[in-house]
């Protein structure tokens, strides 16, 4: 099974640099722009389903990308297990801030100067200890998630199939982490606003094909 998992366009919250789990803001111009190639890249690709998290942004993206298909007929499913990771108490709070409280209340976070201290924030569990709403997600939450996923793409496609699944960055990163760590370090696997990863799905195995494709 051929398996293109798409981010969801930018929005308003991305181009803030505010934090978006489960809030929810529109894609802007720009991000539109973008998915308008993506849909273009994807045009004569031939998908048998569309799945897409429940959120408007990703919804609005898996749209945006399916009206632009020529040989793809079918509706969009959406589940919240394709969600971005929930983020409590520091939804919509601009990043910045974050880290500043984060490494405030832990010390340093991360092992290398080139590491990405967000992620490593993530990695660590550090947003969902300290998220005084009891929301926050970690990222064995996400991932337990993601196996809900893959197995109902396997339930519910044929081996043969190809399939769109449209999601969001902490997510997806979540995912190539799992499954494609080796092939990454810790600050190359989150995907850009509306490109395509693509990846072959079987009943035992899981292969990368192509990582964060952005179409021109």
């Amino acid at each position: 099974m051929k398996v293109y998992f798409v981010r969801h366009g930018s929005t308003m919250f991305n181009e803030m640099h505010k934090i978006q789990g489960w809030s929810d803001t529109p894609l802007t111009s720009e991000g539109i722009s973008v998915l308008e190639q993506t849909g273009d890249y994807l045009k004569n690709t031939h998908f048998d389903s569309i799945y897409s998290s429940d959120l408007k942004r990703a919804v609005d993206t898996a749209n945006i990308i399916k009206d632009e298909n020529l040989v793809s007929d079918t509706n969009i499913r959406t589940t919240k297990n394709l969600r971005e990771m929930c983020f409590g108490s520091f939804e919509g709070d601009r990043g910045s801030d974050v880290l500043k409280y984060i490494i405030g209340r832990y010390g340093h976070v991360t092992e290398k100067d080139t590491d990405d201290p967000f992620t490593a924030i993530i990695a660590k569990g550090l947003l969902k200890k300290s998220d005084t709403s009891g929301t926050a997600e970690n990222i064995e939450d996400v991932s337990s998630r993601i196996e809900l996923v893959i197995n109902q793409l396997r339930t519910e496609n044929d081996l043969d199939s190809t399939v769109l699944v449209v999601s969001h960055g902490a997510f997806l990163e979540t995912l190539v982490l799992k499954y494609f760590g080796e092939n990454f370090d810790a600050r190359g696997a989150f995907p850009d606003n509306g490109s395509i990863t693509v990846t072959d799905l079987t009943d035992d195995d899981f292969k990368l094909e192509k990582f964060n494709v952005l179409p021109e």
